[in-house]
């Protein structure tokens, strides 16, 4: 199943780390930049302990991170990055995160979110797991004014997320055809050269997996994703 894009629409993208959201959805997010969709990233945390060795200097490593994420938006198409900054492995789902990204959403109002699986079994990465919980409680409080109503003196009004596509799930239900626009993903990760050694093998990797994918639904490439409807939720 592959939904059509609306050129409307509105996207954000929360993850933990940059290169999650290049890896996990690049190439549904440059399809959906292609058709018109505004694309905005929110980057939790600040990518310093994204090296296996202490001989980085951690503001250099931060920088290089940063500006590699740009780069890799840029050849995505995403309009605009948001980084919160906090420190790598230490991000807690707290009232401050969940009022910063229920913010987040009601000065962008996307129709669509992407974030992390939370509920993923075995998902070991804590930033990966807090990251979907505290974006899906945003999402939740977002549309309700009872929720952070401090934010909404500042003249920002409440907004519904129309839907959400959770990756990293082992429960996919929506495909996403990215045959067009695979070579950019690619292209996209080769930014992000501080976390990447072997260039062949991630590229070989990630190429047997898109391809895997998308294989059983009649594409050469695609990506999967869990789908949540929160309006749906909201009515239960």
């Amino acid at each position: 199943m592959e939904k059509e894009a609306n050129g409307n629409d509105r996207v954000l993208v929360i993850f933990a780390h940059p290169d999650d959201a290049e890896f996990t959805s690049g190439g549904t997010i440059g399809k959906w930049a292609l058709e018109g969709r505004k694309v905005s990233y929110v980057v939790c945390t600040d990518g310093s302990k994204g090296a296996e060795t202490d001989r980085i200097d951690t503001a250099d490593l931060i920088a290089t991170r940063q500006t590699e994420q740009r780069r890799a938006a840029v050849i995505l198409g995403v309009t605009d990055i948001t980084f919160l900054k906090c420190p790598d492995g230490e991000l807690v789902d707290n009232r401050g995160i969940s009022a910063e990204l229920t913010r987040m959403i009601r000065v962008l109002r996307p129709q669509t979110l992407l974030t992390w699986d939370p509920w993923r079994p075995y998902q070991l990465h804590a930033d990966h797991r807090v990251t979907g919980y505290a974006a899906l409680d945003a999402v939740m409080a977002a549309g309700n004014p009872r929720y952070f109503p401090e934010q909404l003196v500042d003249g920002l009004e409440p907004h519904q997320v129309e839907e959400v596509y959770l990756f990293g799930t082992d429960q996919p239900d929506i495909w996403v055809d990215i045959s067009a626009s695979f070579d950019l993903k690619v292209e996209a990760i080769r930014q992000h050269s501080s976390q990447i050694g072997d260039w062949g093998e991630v590229i070989q990797h990630v190429t047997e997996w898109n391809s895997r994918v998308g294989r059983d639904k009649g594409f050469a490439y695609a990506e999967s994703f869990k789908l949540l409807q929160p309006r749906c939720s909201i009515c239960r």
